[in-house]
C-alpha cells in the first residue's frame, strides 16, 4: 500500500506559496491606496503651512507700505499744467493707503490717456513704502484752430502733431495752423497738409531763419500753404510743390524758406508788407513790385 505523504507534503507547500502570494498582493494594494494618500497629506500640510507664511509675510508687507507720512514717503514732481495734488488724487496716495495695493502701471497708462497734455510718467518705488512720481508735459509749438461754421475750436500741437488742451493765456503767442478739416480730437496727431504746416514752424525756429517769424499758417486753401509772419509779409507756397499725392517734400519746402529768408536778409532789408509766391524750385515772385527771385 502507497503512501499519502508526499502529496499532503506537496498541498502543504501549495498552501504555503498561495498563502505568501495572497500577503504579498495585499501588501501591494494596501501601499497603491495609503501611499497617495501620505503624499496628499504632506502635500496639505505643507500648503496650509506656505499659506499661513505667506499671509503672515503680505500682512507684514502690508503693513510696512501703509502711508503714514505723505511728505517723508511720497515725492511728486509735477509740471506747471498739472500739479502735485491731481497726481496724488489720480495714484489714490493718500495717508492710510497701502502702496502694495496700488497698481501703479495700470494707473499711469490711464492717466496718460485721458490727460494728453502728459508725454510721460515716471514711476520709482522703494520698498517697501516709498514712491517716487516724475511727471513729464508736452511742450506746445504751435495753436491749431479749427473752422466749421461759426464754430471755432483751439488746441495746442506739439511737435510730435499730438494735439491737446492747454491755457489759452500760455499759449496765445504760439503760431497759429489753421484747418477746417479733418478735426482732430484730443489726444490724437494731426494729419495731411497740417503735418507741413508743422514742419514749417520747426522750420522757421532754426537760428538762420529767425527773420521769418509766423503768426499764422493757413491749410485750408486748395493751391497754396499760405503764412503770414509778424512783420506783416505773406508767403504762398504752391501746394503741387511742397505736397503731392499726399506726400510731403521737406527738401522743396525748406529750399523755399531759405531762399525767402536771404531774399529779406540781402535785398529787402525791412520787408514789410510783401507777399512771396513760390511756385517752383527756385522762383519765388514778391508782390506788390512783381519782381521774381531765381536762384
Amino acid at each position: 500500500m502507497k503512501s499519502n505523504k508526499p502529496s499532503s507534503i506537496r498541498r502543504h507547500a501549495s498552501l504555503k506559496n498561495v498563502d505568501r502570494n495572497f500577503t504579498s498582493e495585499n501588501r501591494r494594494i494596501i501601499l497603491a491606496i495609503i501611499l497617495p494618500v501620505i503624499v496628499i497629506a504632506l502635500g496639505y500640510f505643507a500648503y496650509c503651512g506656505l499659506s499661513k507664511v505667506y499671509d503672515k509675510l503680505s500682512a507684514i508687507r502690508n503693513t510696512q507700505s501703509l502711508i503714514v507720512d505723505e511728505s517723508a514717503q511720497i515725492t511728486i514732481k509735477a509740471s506747471p499744467h498739472f500739479p502735485e495734488a491731481n497726481i496724488k488724487e489720480l495714484f489714490k496716495l493718500k495717508k492710510g493707503t497701502r502702496l502694495a495695493d496700488i497698481d501703479f502701471e495700470k494707473c499711469r497708462e490711464k492717466i496718460l490717456k485721458k490727460y494728453p497734455i502728459l508725454s510721460n510718467i515716471t514711476i520709482h518705488k522703494k520698498l517697501p513704502n516709498k514712491v517716487t512720481i516724475c511727471v513729464e508735459e508736452r511742450k506746445p509749438i504751435a495753436r491749431v484752430k479749427y473752422e466749421a461754421g461759426e464754430r471755432v475750436s483751439w488746441l495746442v500741437v506739439d511737435s510730435n502733431g499730438v494735439v491737446f488742451n492747454f491755457p489759452l493765456n500760455d499759449s496765445h503767442t504760439l503760431p497759429i495752423i489753421k484747418q477746417a478739416k479733418p478735426y482732430t480730437l484730443s489726444g490724437e496727431k494731426i494729419q495731411g497738409k497740417a503735418q507741413l504746416a508743422l514742419r514749417l514752424i520747426e522750420f522757421c525756429s532754426i537760428k538762420d531763419i529767425s527773420n521769418i517769424q509766423l503768426t499764422e499758417i493757413d491749410v485750408s486753401d486748395d493751391l497754396y500753404l499760405i503764412a503770414k509772419t509778424r512783420d506783416y509779409n505773406r508767403i504762398d507756397l504752391l501746394w503741387e510743390y511742397i505736397y503731392t499725392r499726399g506726400e510731403h517734400d521737406l527738401t522743396n519746402l525748406q529750399d523755399a524758406i531759405t531762399q525767402i529768408s536771404s531774399i529779406i536778409k540781402n535785398n529787402l532789408k525791412t520787408g514789410h508788407y510783401q507777399t512771396f509766391i513760390v511756385t517752383g524750385k527756385n522762383r519765388v515772385t514778391v508782390s506788390p513790385n512783381e519782381k521774381e527771385y531765381i536762384k
